[in-house]
């Protein structure tokens, strides 16, 4: 049964082989509210071509900033360290062009 992005927060954390002490649950944990994070920034960027509706597309955006806020609180709260920094400069990803029919910006 294919998931929805918008419940993919709502998903069970998937099972994982733990450690006495719970740091492989910590750490997939960490791993799986960054990932989220990650899907919540790319549907803020989305969100500008899921409607014509500037009302519509505002409160796409809201309520993935939202979420984001939520997760990094999560976040915060399991005491995550910082991640890892790759040694990689990625570059900021180009906004999408909004929904046909759509006011521009």
């Amino acid at each position: 049964m294919p998931v929805l992005r918008s419940r993919a927060a709502d998903a069970p954390p998937p099972i994982t082989s733990a450690t006495p002490d719970g740091t492989d649950q910590t750490a997939a944990k960490c791993a799986q509210l960054r990932s989220e994070i990650r899907a919540n920034q790319q549907a803020v960027r989305e969100a500008p071509t899921i409607s014509t509706s500037p009302e519509i597309v505002a409160a796409a955006e809201a309520k993935a900033d939202k979420r984001i806020d939520d997760t990094r609180s999560q976040l915060d709260e399991l005491d995550c360290p910082p991640e890892p920094d790759s040694g990689v400069k990625l570059r900021p990803l180009a906004p999408l062009p909004p929904a046909p029919g759509a006011a521009s910006p």
